[in-house]
């Protein structure tokens, strides 16, 4: 395995067998050695090979020249803990978003530094999963770096996570998302006068519904499924009351994002609404009005 080019002291460019770039990473792997030269085996640490994508190749080199290697290879097994441990589909750009993340997130923190997360309660309750990767990231993460994180990392690698399940969306568009959600379950909470059981199965449905609902939004998708002209209006008068709840949601996406909801999508939301209300929350008799000011 010879050395196509050097990126530093503990990175180079080689070929695989396939004649693709892969990044070799090794404490010293480069040191006294120019290109031709044959890698020594067994000094690599790490092979990165990302998908065919030349803008994630040369993002990839450029971090590695910026930011020690420990944290391209912390990133990289986090990513890897995610992908097995919790079955997740993840872009590799996650492996250079985290690294450059954690690489700021320390280099502040040496310099007292620290910047609260202000989604994490929405965070923990609406990505439960994610929020439950970052946890783990930070127990990673204190192994690797010698420190503890402060426990609101946890929800910001949470929420690179979601960027990486959801096309790569901007952190900024994430947080959108997260309090478009957050609205969203406020608005059935206040309709009802409920709190909503976190344990439960129907709670997580109706999230995991409101998540690709979201998506929809933000994309502009409609939702098509072709269940007839006659069943929405069955839904809707059976379940009158979550009918209604769910216009007042069909005013607040319109509002906030000039998205139609299509009868189909609202059908669904409506049957989530009233599975959740009836079998997935308790009432709650204190004032939230000021929630929603």
């Amino acid at each position: 395995m010879k050395i196509k080019r050097i990126l530093t002291n503990n990175a180079v460019i080689t070929l695989n067998e396939k004649k693709k770039e892969q990044i070799i990473c090794g404490k010293g792997i480069a040191y006294k050695k120019k290109a031709g030269d044959e890698v020594d085996i067994s000094q690599i640490d790490k092979i990165f090979v990302l998908m065919p994508n030349d803008s994630l190749q040369k993002q990839m080199e450029q971090l590695l020249t910026d930011i020690p290697l420990k944290y391209v290879e912390l990133s990289n097994d986090i990513v890897n803990m995610a992908r097995l441990s919790m079955n997740m589909i993840l872009s590799d750009s996650l492996i250079i978003s985290l690294a450059d993340h954690l690489w700021a997130t320390v280099s502040r923190l040496k310099e007292g530094v620290n910047i609260s997360n202000g989604l994490k309660w929405e965070i923990r309750r609406f990505y439960e999963r994610e929020y439950e990767v970052g946890l783990l990231a930070l127990e990673m993460s204190k192994k690797v770096l010698c420190m503890d994180l402060p426990e609101d990392e946890a929800a910001y690698i949470a929420m690179h996570i979601v960027n990486a399940e959801t096309d790569n969306y901007s952190m900024e568009e994430t947080s959108k998302m997260i309090k478009f959600i957050g609205y969203i379950t406020r608005i059935v909470r206040m309709f009802f006068g409920i709190d909503f059981d976190e344990s439960s199965g129907y709670y997580y449905r109706f999230v995991t519904h409101l998540n690709y609902f979201a998506r929809r939004v933000f994309r502009g998708e409609q939702y098509e499924d072709n269940v007839g002209l006659e069943l929405p209006g069955i839904i809707f008068e059976k379940y009158a009351a979550a009918y209604e709840c769910a216009e007042k949601i069909e005013n607040f996406v319109l509002e906030k994002r000039n998205y139609q909801i299509s009868d189909e999508e609202k059908m669904y939301l409506t049957i989530h609404i009233q599975m959740v209300v009836s079998k997935g929350s308790k009432k709650n008799k204190t004032n939230r009005e000021e929630e929603l000011k």
